[in-house]
């Protein structure tokens, strides 16, 4: 019984044996096939991985960039004003009289002493006619007094009243002469009659005007600036004065300063003195001055648009500096300083060095730390 035992232990041993030699064949041939999925999952990867990184490489944006370097700076005070005439005058009479004769029309020259009009000086004339009359007879009175004073004959005082009423009729006839010679209405200046402001017939009156007289051969500009302004403006500052209406641009030199602040726009009067050979700068015409105040033939200048503001109020730009990969800049926040700006020009007065590379109108988009590429360098 033992003997059978023992005979069906071994054979259950050597099944056993058998058994487990399968196995192990079965789990090495997957241990096979799993290495060589994951070999080739290893190559699926990294192809996926270069792909990554071109298509990161792809996604970096190309901005505008400026290259900072020292430029001539200029700035101006923009001022609004118009052109005015010393040679801008009304003609007024200085009696009173219906207008006899214009001698004139609107558009001609005329001589300062010329005469434009007459006014009817007919009763003036009849009284000039009556003391003609009386110092004529006043005259041959005295006349025989002093011949008989002269052979004492006759009394003095009748000598020295003849001698008064003669001189008072002379001083009193040049007067008359003398109001005549104001019914003759002249030009005051040289100049063109710009103006008729009556007719024959009317009444013309020392109130009210009756021509004007304009000489455009020498005119000036003026405008008002701002109390702020005093130190920097002063006799033979350097002027631009464009004249859009008639695209037209003078360069100039202010003529004379103010020396009255109005109280209420706290403002002071400037004039520039100008030739007018052209006779193309009429009076009222809107005149543009720009007064130049500072200028610099190497300045750190910046477009406004790209220096930006933070929270703080301070300004800053973006600065690229560049990165191992030659082509790729980092992006840097710089606070800045700026000075004068003008037509949409700024300088710079600290925070950057001649050579750094700012950011350009896409910078507003940005944040600090981006990586960009410069699509060009201006």
């Amino acid at each position: 019984m033992k003997k059978y035992i023992i005979i069906i232990n071994l054979i259950a041993l050597a099944t056993a044996c058998k058994h487990d030699k399968k196995i192990e064949g079965n789990l090495q041939q997957q241990k096979a096939q799993i290495e060589k999925q994951i070999d080739s999952l290893h190559n699926i990867l990294e192809k996926i991985n270069e792909q990554l990184g071109e298509t990161q490489a792809n996604e970096i944006p190309s901005i505008s960039a400026v290259n900072v370097k020292p430029q001539a700076f200029t700035h101006y005070i923009e001022l609004q004003g118009n052109i005015d005439t010393d040679g801008n005058v009304m003609v007024v009479p200085e009696v009173m009289g219906s207008v006899k004769k214009i001698y004139k029309n609107e558009g001609d020259r005329v001589r300062k002493g010329e005469t434009i009009m007459l006014l009817d000086d007919s009763v003036l004339r009849n009284q000039i006619g009556e003391v003609q009359t009386q110092y004529s007879l006043a005259k041959t009175a005295y006349e025989r007094q002093k011949r008989l004073w002269d052979q004492k004959i006759g009394s003095e005082m009748a000598f020295l009243q003849a001698q008064t009423q003669k001189n008072a009729l002379a001083k009193k006839l040049n007067t008359l002469r003398s109001q005549l010679a104001k019914f003759h209405v002249k030009a005051p200046i040289n100049g063109i009659l710009d103006e008729m402001m009556v007719k024959e017939g009317e009444m013309a009156a020392p109130q009210r005007p009756v021509a004007r007289v304009v000489n455009l051969d020498k005119v000036y500009a003026q405008a008002d600036v701002s109390e702020k302004y005093l130190t920097k403006i002063k006799k033979a500052t350097p002027v631009v004065i464009e004249f859009p209406e008639i695209n037209r641009s003078i360069q100039a030199k202010i003529s004379s300063v103010g020396n009255f602040i109005h109280p209420r726009n706290r403002t002071f009067k400037i004039r520039i003195n100008l030739k007018n050979k052209k006779g193309d700068l009429k009076p009222n015409l809107t005149a543009n001055i720009k007064i130049k105040d500072f200028e610099s033939g190497k300045a750190l200048v910046l477009p406004w648009s790209i220096v930006q503001q933070d929270r703080d109020g301070n300004n800053f730009v973006f600065v690229l500096e560049p990165t191992e990969d030659k082509e790729v800049y980092k992006v840097v926040k710089k606070l800045v300083k700026t000075g004068l700006d003008y037509k949409g020009k700024v300088m710079i007065t600290s925070g950057l060095k001649e050579g750094d590379l700012i950011a350009g109108e896409a910078a507003r988009g940005l944040t600090e730390g981006d990586l960009v590429k410069i699509e060009n360098n201006k």
